[in-house]
């Protein structure tokens, strides 16, 4: 009695499957690759290049600790003369210097532990040090602190690093569940995917959790900017090449984006590539805006919402610009096929 051989599917189907499957690994691991990548050598051994930061004093003396600074840290600092205290202390709380230094006997810094504690951490490092050797002591002066519940500036990078995931993937399910609807109402569901996005972030940051009491309205409207940023882009990306447009939106806002936000340390800290994109990639406007409105009043935030708006202004433009180029030309074919038919 002979054995009859085990069934097996067919040798094109099994190789066509396993080819797919190949694929997807691959696109998994170039993926791992561009995260992991990006991320690591964005955040790396970070340093400063053209920090701003203030010296207090007369022209002579600013001249003279700005030349010593140059001479331990080529192209460390950015340096910016100031008169007085009181005028150093305007200009950290307006956003346009990091802290400042005032040389004298018993030498001052002033610092805000808010706009990044690693740069913070950096100031006081780098002027202890200098203090010390030539035997004084550093007297630090924080002006906007964190509050002690979030030490290290966390709360404000979680949220929106979980804005911008959820941008992406909204946009995704939006392409493939409603892509036989016009462009125009994925967009509009878009909006309202960004408004109550940012509505929940808000709840949960300043009500709930009470991480960024009495912010409410303004971490609303940050949050849902952001969230349009993200979004609208790619929704414009999907009209022009369809489900690509979905990759194209996680590498520049995820891949890139993200890891040049600063959001660990600050766009000053960043290497070269990643520092230049920093504030001009929605992720990295976003963290300085919700940092301004969080602990500054808003001060300093222009560029930012201005980086936020165009973005989102642009996406929505050119999707609705696209749909009624292409407009037309459907009609006709329309209209071309049903009088072939007639």
């Amino acid at each position: 009695m002979s054995e009859r051989p085990a069934e097996t599917a067919p040798t094109g189907a099994f190789a066509a499957k396993d080819r797919l499957l190949l694929f997807a690994l691959l696109g998994v691991l170039v993926l791992a690759f561009a995260l992991v990548g990006s991320n690591v050598a964005a955040n790396h051994a970070p340093k400063p290049h053209q920090l701003p930061l203030g010296v207090i004093g007369t022209p002579l003396v600013v001249s003279a600790e700005a030349a010593s600074l140059e001479h331990r840290a080529p192209g460390a600092f950015q340096i910016h003369a100031y008169s007085s205290l009181a005028a150093a202390t305007e200009a950290i709380l307006h956003r346009d210097v990091y802290g400042a230094l005032q040389p004298a006997s018993t030498p001052s810094l002033l610092v805000a532990s808010a706009a990044s504690p690693a740069v913070e951490a950096l100031l006081q490092k780098t002027f202890t040090a200098a203090a010390q050797k030539q035997g004084k002591t550093l007297v630090v002066r924080d002006l906007v602190p964190l509050p002690s519940s979030d030490s290290r500036g966390a709360t404000t990078f979680s949220m929106l690093i979980s804005l911008l995931v959820i941008a992406i993937i909204s946009s995704a399910i939006l392409y493939m569940l409603g892509r036989r609807r016009p462009p125009p109402v994925r967009l509009a569901a878009m909006v309202a995917i960004g408004v109550c996005a940012g509505l929940v972030s808000a709840l949960l940051t300043t009500v709930i959790v009470g991480a960024f009491h009495g912010h409410f309205l303004a971490v609303w409207g940050v949050a849902t900017l952001f969230v349009l940023a993200v979004g609208l882009p790619i929704a414009a990306f999907q009209v022009f090449v369809g489900a690509s447009g979905i990759a194209i939106g996680a590498l520049m806002f995820l891949v890139i984006g993200n890891p040049a936000s600063g959001g660990s340390s600050a766009p000053e800290l960043l290497p070269g590539f990643w520092r230049a994109l920093s504030q001009l990639l929605p992720p990295g406007a976003a963290m300085t805006a919700m940092r301004d409105v969080v602990y500054f009043h808003g001060r300093g935030m222009t560029h930012a919402l201005l980086v936020l708006s165009i973005y989102a202004i642009l996406g929505a433009t050119t999707v609705f610009t696209l749909q009624i180029l292409r407009t037309p030309t459907r009609t006709a074919r329309a209209g071309l096929s049903t009088a072939t038919r007639q």
